[in-house]
């Protein structure tokens, strides 16, 4: 089997670079793969580049002319950036699409209005949700956006609706899927995830590395510092624990945005000592912050649906998860993390989470057991490259 894998890959700053490269080794024991990249990407992974072809998308046409490939992988995100490239040859070339998100429309409404497309999102949009689609779709060409709107709307048709197949990691993406279009040929595989070596972590020498005191009480959100991530509600909370635990420490490791500005929350919650904010941090790195912390942290809402590699990769280094309660967290067993609703309660059950957990370390070494073994005996990545494969297979089948 010939296949073509169009993803991000590093340097590319993207949960789905690092995803893809873990994936990209265990896919080529059985198949032939070539790599294709946005203009001006070159991969900086020793593996990757010593063990594929890699070629920017321009060439594509022509290889594929010369020596056609038997199938086409998409990597496709919500990131601008690294996913803009794909889409005309989504168009034009059919083949498997991997669905990391669910909601694309902020990705699609960015596109076309920088590109000038209004003509092409109008007709779309029409086709996808009718006269209220027609009128959304004249807003933007005004300059008018919508977060609100584009995560009820979710425009993921324009990338399913062409495609030969489609690969989702949650169940209920999928279900939403075939709710919209029963036609649709959608595989759900579980996100794989490497299982890390714990031994080959010392929690100590990475507390004095990264100058993380050894008795603080750590506690740790990660990704873009964006309020989708609750960070306000987190760090209320966290404000509220600091009373009775104050020698704690809350670690937001990622990058911080313009749209929200955590550091005069942080002030106003006079909580200066008690906040580290990381920037954004090289994968290995990432690694270390999830291994010192004592309690990990995953929040979201409003959400593009999309599964989240960091929760996963926090359960499988044994570390005890708080999350919201959405849709995207169903498929995680009650027994493996603590779950938050959203609702006006939400602080208040942050708050008495990180105080149960603090207070009984037996608890927190459950948890965290129970998320380990969750993540090796279904997320693992050779479970995701053979049900990879196989739904390969069967789609070339069908054609």
């Amino acid at each position: 089997m010939k296949l073509v894998f169009f993803s991000p890959l590093n340097p590319q700053r993207s949960g789905i670079s690092d995803y893809s490269e873990a994936l990209l080794p265990l896919l080529a024991r059985e198949a032939d793969i070539d790599l294709v990249l946005d203009e001006g990407i070159t991969p900086t992974t020793a593996a990757i580049v010593e063990n594929f072809t890699c070629y920017p998308a321009s060439q594509f046409p022509q290889r594929h002319q010369q020596s056609p490939y038997d199938l086409c992988l998409y990597q496709m995100g919500n990131n601008t950036a690294c996913h803009r490239y794909m889409d005309p040859f989504l168009q034009r070339y059919p083949g498997i699409v991997v669905l990391h998100d669910y909601v694309l429309h902020h990705f699609y409404a960015e596109l076309f209005a920088e590109e000038g497309r209004y003509d092409e999102y109008q007709q779309a949009m029409h086709a996808y949700y009718g006269e209220l689609g027609t009128w959304i779709a004249g807003k933007l060409r005004r300059g008018i956006r919508s977060d609100y709107v584009y995560y009820q709307l979710p425009f993921y048709q324009r990338v399913v609706n062409p495609s030969l197949g489609t690969i989702v990691h949650d169940t209920y993406v999928k279900a939403k899927l075939l709710r919209y279009n029963p036609k649709y040929q959608v595989a759900m595989i579980p996100m794989g995830i490497e299982l890390p070596d714990l031994r080959a972590y010392d929690l100590k020498a990475l507390r004095e590395k990264h100058q993380i005191p050894h008795h603080s009480f750590t506690i740790a959100s990660f990704g873009f510092i964006i309020q989708g991530k609750r960070i306000r509600e987190l760090l209320r909370a966290f404000a509220a624990f600091t009373q009775d635990v104050p020698d704690a420490l809350c670690l937001l490791v990622g990058k911080e945005v313009p749209s929200f500005d955590v550091r005069q929350l942080i002030q106003e919650l006079q909580i200066e000592e008690h906040v580290r904010i990381t920037g954004y941090a090289p994968y290995e790195e990432f690694l270390e912050y999830i291994a010192l912390s004592d309690v990990c942290v995953n929040l979201r809402y409003p959400t593009v649906r999309a599964t989240s590699a960091n929760i996963l990769k926090i359960m499988a280094f044994a570390k005890p998860a708080v999350v919201s309660d959405v849709c995207e967290f169903l498929d995680l067993p009650d027994t493996c993390c603590l779950k938050i609703p959203l609702n006006e309660t939400e602080e208040e059950r942050l708050l008495q989470a990180f105080q149960r957990l603090h207070a009984d370390p037996d608890y927190r070494k459950t948890v965290g057991a129970q998320a380990r073994e969750f993540i090796s005996t279904r997320h693992t990545l050779q479970q995701a490259a053979d049900k990879y494969l196989a739904f390969c297979q069967r789609i070339l089948q069908a054609r």
